[in-house]
């Protein structure tokens, strides 16, 4: 009972006397109490609560109080990619406007929404993350592009998605436009014009531009990635530093949206591999080069590139005109070239087999009658001033292409038999040793056999050096010369100087003699381009060209009899990288190495003035027919002497220091150049290929 009693007292005096609500602000008050203030955050001390709290006032500093720490609200990481999208569009377009002139300027404001520029309505954010069904499907989106063979566990029409939505809208809005964007147009000019087809035929530029100036939903041919990609090697020859900086910017652009769509192959993101695989290449970046043409190559196997749809058993998910037959054809055995070409540069193996591919050679097909802004002709007609043409012109491309396939097809044999081991070489029963004498009896034959098909060739395709002296300045005929020039320096450079006495009869075919023909075709090609056009816009082959010509001079120093004229090429060559330093980084690369190597061995003391034997020499002409050239009484002549044209590079650093020696010169064991051509097998590297090649730089002792 007393306790009953008592309950009922105290509830009749809290009827009596009510206490205040709480409010909302004492609850705040009271939450914010229990966060520890930022002082003592930063100090990384327990904070009482209080404010100002005991450790604030101990250490007599303000104390700040935390009111919301953000620990129970998380921002998505699409909403901060948003918003980090909104910031780069803003800084991007005044970057742009402030490169303008006061009226381009007003005319840019004009014709830019700068609502949908910045885009002011942001997804709000909000902890959750559905899954849609677009991103549960993305990675079958392509997927029914994809090849299987007969033993796979995946049965093609089993695999194929007939619900498959095509192409997004808004990859169509995005191309039109970049199609619209002059920046794009002019990197897309020069592209085309100066750097195709060279090793740039795996696009077929009629079949890119239709879908780039007009697309659809289902376009196969042109994409974003693409786009970008060809503008990254094509704003590397801008005259305007504005779009010549943005080169970088396209090429990041582009790789970042590959790398994040290989579930999705294309056509047209092979082609982007393979063009990114050569801005990387092309700059220096070999490894880097190396792996994006792999992924090129293998993206073109999981599409079946290397088939022929009307033969192969597989059944065609798609359904392919005559024209694109023809056009996959252009992009197969264009992949083929280039591929050959990478791994001849870089010393490395092909991916690409002929036994691999059952589509037919490619064919010449007509250009369009408007894309004179995009040829090498049109560009020439408006320099001139004439009135453009609208006959319709068959491209200069397929015919050489199939030329070059088979030049191909001769070298590989070439670096079968001369640069691995034979069958006979492996077995432990057979004595014989690798032979040098015989290598080089095997040299010649494929030399004259390439010297043949030269010959061989169709009557608009051949050449002399009459003729490279009046059309050494065009790119769309250079590609097979310099594809030529390269192979024939590539595979006889590791033999220079170690020709046999019993061998020297056939004197035309030495691959000393080869090489200084190739190296006085090349200037004569380059001379011709520099005048007409300079430097800025050659290709990488006129660079590839110029190292493998220095390389070669700078190892035959003691064999060279014309001292002065080669002296002469020397410097002319390396004119040549210094001029393309700005438009490839390799030159640039390659320049500074030749001339800090060139450098340092001066100030060591290692190149000195040495005595050299009065000799005489038989050198060909490019069409093989022998001529005798002597020189006698030649003394204490350097090869270089005086160089004050090496100069430093306008890309260099301002530690580049300017190289101009009095007397120097290069003796022929200079190694800071070339390698075996190709890195075939491991047999290459043991003791044997040491000792057939004692100069190369993969001795042991270096």
């Amino acid at each position: 009972m007393p306790e009953e009693r008592k309950k009922r007292r105290v509830k009749a005096e809290e009827e009596a006397n009510p206490s205040p609500p709480i409010s909302a602000s004492t609850v705040s008050t009271h939450n914010r109490k229990k966060l520890s203030c930022q002082q003592c955050r930063s100090r990384k001390i327990k904070c009482d609560g209080n404010s100002p709290c005991s450790g604030c006032i101990k250490a007599a500093i303000q104390c700040i109080p935390t009111v919301n720490d953000m620990r129970k609200k998380r921002i998505p990481v699409n909403y901060v990619q948003k918003l980090e999208s909104q910031i780069n569009n803003i800084r991007k377009f005044i970057t742009d406007l402030r490169a303008l002139d006061t009226e381009k300027q007003l005319e840019k404001l004009k014709d830019t929404d700068l609502i949908e520029l910045v885009d002011t309505e942001p997804e709000a954010p909000t902890s959750n993350y559905p899954n849609t069904p677009s991103q549960d499907l993305q990675d079958d989106v392509e997927e029914n592009k994809v090849i299987y063979g007969p033993t796979s566990v995946y049965d093609n029409h089993i695999i194929a998605n007939s619900k498959r939505p095509p192409k997004r809208e808004n990859e169509v809005a995005i191309i039109n436009k970049l199609n619209k964007d002059p920046d794009i147009l002019k990197c897309i000019q020069l592209f085309f014009t100066w750097q195709y087809p060279d090793h740039n035929m795996f696009i077929f530029r009629e079949a890119f531009l239709i879908d780039f100036f007009d697309p659809k939903p289902t376009s196969i041919y042109c994409s974003k990635t693409l786009i970008l990609s060809i503008c990254a090697l094509g704003s590397r020859m801008s005259d305007e530093e504005r779009t010549y900086r943005r080169s970088k910017e396209f090429y990041q652009e582009s790789k970042s949206i590959l790398l994040s769509t290989l579930s999705q192959p294309s056509i047209a993101s092979l082609q982007s591999f393979m063009v990114l695989a050569f801005f990387d290449i092309c700059n220096g970046s070999n490894s880097s080069g190396w792996m994006l043409s792999g992924n090129a190559m293998r993206m073109g196997f999981d599409i079946g590139f290397q088939l022929n749809p009307k033969v192969w058993f597989v059944k065609s998910k798609e359904s392919l005109n005559p024209l694109d037959v023809e056009i996959r054809s252009r992009i197969y055995w264009g992949c083929y070239m280039a591929d050959h070409f990478i791994s001849l540069v870089l010393g490395r193996p092909s991916i690409l087999k002929m036994a691999d591919s059952s589509i037919p050679e490619t064919a010449d097909l007509p250009d369009l009658e408007w894309i004179d802004d995009f040829t090498y002709d049109g560009f020439i007609k408006k320099k001139r001033g004439l009135v453009k043409n609208r006959s319709r012109a068959v491209s200069y491309i397929g015919d050489p292409l199939n030329q070059i396939i088979n030049l191909i097809n001769i070298s590989d044999n070439m670096l079968n038999d001369i640069f691995t081991k034979s069958d006979l070489e492996n077995d432990q029963t057979n004595e014989e040793e690798l032979d040098l004498e015989s290598r080089l009896e095997k040299l010649f034959e494929y030399n004259a056999q390439i010297q043949q098909w030269k010959q061989n060739l169709p009557e608009d395709l051949q050449w002399n050096n009459d003729s490279l002296a009046s059309t050494g300045e065009n790119p769309t005929y250079s590609g097979i010369r310099y594809y030529y020039y390269i192979l024939l320096l590539c595979l006889n450079r590791p033999f220079v100087g170690l020709e046999s006495e019993k061998l020297k009869s056939d004197n035309h075919l030495s691959p000393l003699t080869i090489c200084l023909n190739v190296i006085e075709d090349l200037y004569v090609s380059i001379y011709r381009f520099e005048q007409v056009h300079g430097y800025r816009r050659a290709s990488i082959f006129v660079v590839y060209s110029s190292i493998l010509s220095i390389s070669i001079i700078l190892l035959t120093n003691s064999n060279l009899t014309q001292v002065n004229q080669h002296r002469d090429r020397l410097q002319f060559f390396m004119s040549v990288l210094h001029g393309c330093s700005k438009t490839w980084k390799l030159a640039e690369k390659s320049y500074n190495l030749i001339k800090d190597k060139l450098k340092h061995r001066y100030e060591t003391g290692e190149l000195n003035e040495r005595e050299t034997k009065s000799s005489s020499s038989n050198f060909t002409t490019s069409d093989g027919a022998p001529t005798t050239s002597s020189n006698s009484s030649v003394s204490s002549v350097p090869i270089v002497r005086d160089i004050p044209s090496i100069k430093q590079s306008p890309m260099s650093s301002v530690d580049s220091q300017n190289f101009t020696n009095t007397d120097v010169l290069l003796d022929d064991n200079i190694d800071f150049l070339g390698g075996p051509p190709v890195l075939m097998t491991s047999d290459l590297f043991n003791e044997d290929w040491e000792s057939l090649f004692p100069d190369y730089i993969f001795h042991s002792k270096n």
